[in-house]
């Protein structure tokens, strides 16, 4: 056994190591499978619409109005607005959309011709889409005056 005994050292040692990381994996799979069941649980309900919206082509401003319609608070993270030729421009937003609340957005330097655009949240499987064409897919649209007050009420400019 003399000359076998580093062999059976070092056997040992990579057996002891090799468990370990099998319990660490199980381990982090566990934390990540539960962290992803909380999410989806909690993604589950949550819900918004785009209560309505103007595109201005001349300052090149994108305005909606964005309503949560459940109680569960959102990170509105992304817009992308898609153009002709598999063309996409992502615009970082990182806003907060409090449960049961309506806010504005302006997106600014946004190009004409989109064809349609995507509100994307930190639930993956909630977000909203909207069509370039009077900014349609707005399920209440409002009159531009009308928006043109809102806008004020909400001290964004009109």
């Amino acid at each position: 056994m003399g000359s076998r005994g580093p062999f059976y050292v070092l056997a040992a040692i990579m057996g002891t190591g090799a468990v370990f990381t099998l319990w660490v994996t199980s381990l982090t799979t566990t934390t990540l499978d539960e962290e992803a069941n909380k999410t989806q649980e909690f993604c589950g309900a949550a819900m918004f619409g785009i209560y309505s919206g103007d595109y201005d082509k001349s300052s090149k401003s994108l305005y909606l109005i964005i309503q949560n319609k459940r109680s569960i608070d959102l990170e509105l993270e992304n817009l992308y607005l898609f153009y002709p030729k598999n063309v996409m421009k992502t615009f970082p937003l990182n806003e907060p959309l409090k449960g049961n609340v309506m806010r504005s957005i302006n997106v600014t330097e946004v190009n004409d011709g989109f064809t349609k655009g995507m509100i994307k949240t930190n639930c993956p499987e909630v977000s909203v889409e909207f069509t370039y064409s009077g900014v349609s897919g707005i399920r209440v649209p409002l009159q531009l005056p009308l928006l043109r007050e809102i806008k004020k009420m909400l001290r964004i400019g009109g």
